[in-house]
């Protein structure tokens, strides 16, 4: 009698553990087809994983590396649509990991915009709403960067970065109202790179749509920052140049 109802139990384990896998699977299909249909309306190519090395480029940022703490192994990048945005190589994509806390296990997918640009040289800086908690402690923690001619993005934003002058003139006043205008996001900028998400939120078909337009529209509101000089000439390492280019159209 034991033994039978250790088959019994054996067979209702493996039952659920398949209808489990197939519900996952049948998921991962729907999703696939439902970026894929994306991808068409945008005229951008699409990818079901990643053959363009993201996961390699992106691993310094923050995101990144969080997830990969607690992973302790890689996530994984799926679902790619990349596009051509004048010299911007942009890309909206599906980023999965799995959190374990003691004996639970959860996958997690989340949307991601990852712009490359090789002429920008964006200061490191990072961007993400501004929590209560991080109000709170304000008085203590200097680190955010804040606007004294801009109160809603100082108060609905906290923003940090290695160079303060030119991550402030990063953020110019038009740039500074779009992002108040629209959902909170997550961004991270360094050197010619630039991410943009919303944690652990893997947006629908329609809503990624919007937030693939969003960016796009940002990375043109990025190219009309002021200080464009001292911005491209981080560390001024390009600075010798250009003003030699200046006495050559003068002479």
């Amino acid at each position: 009698m034991e033994f039978v109802t250790t088959l019994v139990f054996a067979g209702i384990t493996a039952a659920l553990v398949s209808a489990v896998v197939w519900l996952r699977n049948s998921r991962v299909k729907a999703r696939r087809q439902d970026m894929q249909e994306l991808a068409t309306q945008l005229d951008a190519p699409f990818s079901e994983r990643d053959e363009f090395g993201l996961l390699a480029q992106l691993k310094d940022f923050d995101l990144f590396r969080r997830e990969r703490r607690w992973l302790g192994s890689k996530g994984k990048i799926r679902n790619v649509l990349t596009k051509k945005i004048g010299q911007t190589q942009v890309y909206l994509f599906d980023y999965t990991y799995v959190v374990s806390t003691g004996n639970s296990r959860r996958r997690i997918t989340q949307t991601v915009c990852f712009a490359d640009h090789k002429d920008w040289y964006l200061p490191n800086f990072k961007l993400q709403p501004e929590s209560w908690w991080q109000k709170a402690l304000a008085m203590f923690d200097k680190s955010d960067i804040n606007f004294p001619d801009s109160p809603d993005f100082s108060d609905k934003f906290w923003l940090t970065g290695e160079f303060e002058s030119l991550v402030r003139k990063t953020f110019h006043p038009e740039l500074q109202e779009f992002l108040v205008a629209r959902p909170p996001v997550h961004l991270e900028g360094n050197n010619y790179y630039l991410l943009a998400y919303k944690p652990r939120k893997a947006l629908d078909a329609a809503e990624a749509r919007v937030f693939f337009e969003n960016f796009c529209r940002l990375l043109e509101l990025l190219q009309k920052k002021e200080g464009q000089l001292e911005l491209l000439n981080l560390a001024e390492l390009r600075a010798e140049k250009v003003e030699l280019r200046r006495d050559d159209l003068h002479s």
